[in-house]
C-alpha cells in the first residue's frame, strides 16, 4: 500500500530550491497547449476549447478546472499532461470527471533527500522517498513482500540500509532480520551483531543454511496458527515481524556450468524463498529481494508475483523495466541523479528515495549491538539433517 505525507515547507526554502513561475504564464501555456493539440471540437465551424471556471490555490499545487465542450473524449486528453511537463517545467497532473482538473504542482523532485529528514510514522512502515506531493511510505503489514531492481550504485542496496534502519529504530524489540548478502557479505556484514539481526549470510552455501532456518521457522508459524485458528498476523496478538532480505538475488540462479549438488541447491533456495512469497505474509514473515538485473532466471516467478510492491532505480534497458515493474520507465530514469526510483503498486510514482551512510546507520545503531557466537559449522548438519525438499 502506498501512502504519502506532507510537510509543510518554509516559504524561503521552497522558492530557493523549485524556484516559482507567474500564474498568468501556468494559464497562457495551458491554452496553447489545447490549441496545439486541438483539444476541442468544432461548433458551427468554430472550434471551441475547453473554458477556464475556477482557480485553486493549494499548499503544494495550483488547480485549474475547465469547462470542457460536450462531445470531448478522455483519449483526446491524454496527451495533455505529457506536453505540459515538457512546456511548464513542472509535475501536472491531469484528471477528467465531468471537469478537466489540471494540478500544477509547484515544486520538483529534489535530487538528493537525507535519511535524517525522514518523519516519524507508527506501525509496520518504511519510508519509500519524497516527491512533488510529499513523504511516501510503504505498510508492510498490508502488503507484506517486495522486490528491488536497479544498475549498481544507483541506490539498491541504500534502500536497503534505509529500510533496516527506519524499522530497528521504529521496532528495536520486534523486528527481526535474516540477510542474503550475495556480495561476500561485504555491505551487511557488519551489522551481523546487532539484536535484531539473526543470520548474515555471505555465498551461496550460507544462504542455503540461513534459509533452512527460515523454512523450519515457517513450519512452526503454521503449526501455531492452525492451533489458534489465526489466518493472519495482523490479528494475532503476536508483535514480532521476520524479514527475510536478499541482496543480489541474481548469484541463487542455477546455471549451466554448475554441478548437480550446486543447482540442487540453490534450486533448493530458490524454493524456499517462493514458499516465504506464497504463505510467510500471513505467518509475520516479510520478502524483500533485489537484483542489479532482473530477468525471468533471477527473479523467481513465485516471488515476483507475490510481491506487490515493486521498487526500481535505474535499469539499462526497457526489457529489464518490464521485468521489474511490469512496465517501461527505468531505462528512462536519470543516470546523473543516484537514488531515484520507481515506485508500483497499483499506480507508478517516482521518489527520490533517503540517503544514508554506513557511518550514520552504524552510529544509530550502535546501541543494538551485542557479542555473538558464530555458529556456522554447528548449523550446516542441522540444516542438511532438517531439510527435505520433495
Amino acid at each position: 500500500m502506498l501512502e504519502f505525507f506532507l510537510l509543510p515547507l518554509a516559504v524561503g526554502a521552497t522558492a530557493a530550491m523549485f524556484g516559482r513561475r507567474r500564474q498568468g504564464d501556468c494559464e497562457r501555456d495551458i491554452e496553447t497547449a489545447f490549441k496545439h493539440l486541438k483539444v476541442g471540437i468544432t461548433v458551427r465551424g468554430e472550434h471551441v476549447y475547453p473554458k477556464l471556471v475556477a482557480k485553486e490555490k493549494k499548499d503544494l499545487y495550483t488547480r485549474y478546472v475547465y469547462r470542457v465542450p460536450l462531445g470531448l473524449t478522455k483519449k483526446t486528453l491524454e496527451p495533455v499532461k505529457e506536453v505540459l511537463e515538457a512546456t511548464l517545467d513542472r509535475y501536472v497532473e491531469v484528471t477528467f470527471k465531468k471537469w478537466l482538473y489540471i494540478d500544477v504542482f509547484h515544486r520538483e523532485i529534489p535530487e538528493k533527500v537525507l535519511y535524517k529528514d525522514v518523519p516519524d510514522q507508527k506501525g509496520w512502515v518504511i519510508p519509500l522517498g519524497l516527491n512533488e506531493k510529499g513523504w511516501h511510505f510503504h505498510d508492510f503489514d498490508r502488503t507484506p513482500h517486495c522486490t528491488i531492481a536497479g544498475t549498481t550504485r544507483f541506490g539498491k542496496t541504500v534502500m536497503l540500509k534505509n529500510i533496516m534502519t527506519y524499522l530497528i529504530e521504529h521496532h528495536p524489540d520486534d523486528v527481526e532480520f535474516v540477510v542474503l548478502d550475495m556480495k561476500g557479505g561485504l555491505e551487511f556484514g557488519r551489522y551481523k551483531n546487532l539484536k535484531q539481526v539473526v543470520d548474515v549470510a555471505s555465498n551461496p552455501v550460507e544462504a542455503f543454511q540461513s534459509l533452512g532456518k527460515v523454512k523450519v521457522f515457517t513450519e512452526q508459524q503454521e503449526a501455531l496458527f492452525k492451533q489458534n485458528g489465526w489466518s493472519n498476523v495482523v490479528n494475532t496478538p503476536i508483535q514480532k515481524r521476520l524479514f527475510v532480505i536478499v541482496d543480489e538475488g541474481a548469484q541463487l540462479a542455477p546455471d549451466r556450468f554448475m554441478t548437480k549438488e550446486q543447482k540442487d541447491m540453490l534450486g533448493a533456495c530458490q524454493h524456499i524463498l517462493g514458499e516465504i512469497a506464497r504463505i510467510g505474509g500471513a505467518l509475520g514473515i516479510r520478502l524483500i529481494f533485489c537484483t542489479q538485473y532482473p530477468t525471468s532466471d533471477t527473479l523467481p516467478r513465485q516471488v515476483k508475483q507475490n510481491a506487490d510492491l515493486k521498487i526500481t532505480f535505474r535499469l539499462p534497458t526497457g526489457y529489464a523495466s518490464q521485468v521489474a515493474i511490469d512496465d517501461y520507465g527505468a531505462e528512462e530514469l536519470p543516470s546523473d541523479i543516484k537514488g531515484r526510483a520507481i515506485v508500483k503498486t497499483h499506480e507508478k510514482t517516482i521518489v527520490q528515495t533517503p540517503l544514508i551512510d554506513d557511518d550514520e546507520m552504524m552510529k544509530r545503531l550502535e546501541v543494538h549491538r551485542i557479542e555473538k557466537v558464530e555458529r556456522r559449522e554447528a548449523d550446516r548438519k542441522t540444516v542438511e539433517d532438517t531439510i527435505h525438499f520433495e
